[in-house]
């Protein structure tokens, strides 16, 4: 009698331990593993997609990454640059897959302007009008005249020049970076505000060939990752105040 009623009060246990075995069993599901370039270095920040389930992750510095995934479930991993790779999840269980993405190859320059210009477009287009004469400037042949080489290259105005040129595209992407990476987008996804924003945009500059390339998600995800990572050390660099009184001494 005694065993029969131990054998009852075992059974819901067992069932409880059955269904929470269960549950972790189906938690424990995932996908993980590193992505490396072709040749072996670790990618940080490529975007890991379940594109079946809704879920995206990001690799860590070391290229690592690890996402819940069931059996057959469409992944896809993309990166700035970088041919995008996808595939089904094969099996059920935790699965380890060591990724490698083919870099692809094109120029910055090549780019063709459609009829639906934005305003940095246009005022691009404007700039190189204004200042056409100064940027179609190209150096002296040394072939036929080397003496005007020289004395080109020792001008004081052929230097002004050259240094205007290399200025110039740095403003155009920086203005570009603008348009994609500005304090309004970064405040709304972060929560960040005045000096906090300044610092973590001064820490984290985004390059301009990223900015040229990534999709809208991914500048999104590339501020949120570099947010977290800003927020382990965050530094926010102290404004000088100076009182009245200072004031008054220095006059």
């Amino acid at each position: 009698m005694t065993i029969h009623r131990n054998k009852s009060c075992l059974k819901p246990i067992l069932f409880c331990l059955l269904l929470l075995c269960s549950g972790s069993l189906l938690q424990a599901q995932s996908i993980q593993g590193v992505v490396t370039d072709m040749e072996g270095m670790p990618l940080v920040a490529v975007a890991i997609s379940n594109k079946t389930r809704g879920q995206v992750t990001m690799s860590d510095a070391d290229g690592r990454y690890n996402l819940a995934a069931h059996k057959d479930d469409n992944l896809e991993f993309t990166y700035l640059g970088y041919y995008s790779v996808s595939m089904k999840m094969p099996e059920e269980g935790n699965v380890f897959r060591r990724i490698s993405l083919k870099k692809k190859l094109f120029s910055l320059d090549e780019v063709v302007i459609g009829p639906g210009w934005t305003d940095y477009q246009k005022d691009s287009i404007e700039r190189r009008k204004t200042y056409k004469f100064a940027l179609d400037r190209k150096k002296e042949g040394s072939v036929f005249s080397p003496a005007t080489a020289i004395a080109d290259n020792f001008s004081q105005k052929a230097k002004q020049r050259w240094r205007f040129q290399k200025n110039f595209a740095k403003w155009e992407n920086q203005k570009f970076v603008d348009t994609r990476y500005g304090p309004e987008e970064v405040s709304e996804l972060t929560g960040l505000q005045s000096d906090s924003l300044a610092a973590f945009m001064s820490a984290y500059p985004m390059p301009a060939d990223y900015a040229r390339t990534a999709t809208d998600l991914e500048i999104k995800m590339w501020i949120k990752y570099n947010y977290r990572s800003w927020m382990k050390h965050p530094f926010v660099p102290k404004t000088d105040t100076m009182s009245p009184a200072d004031t008054t001494k220095k006059k």
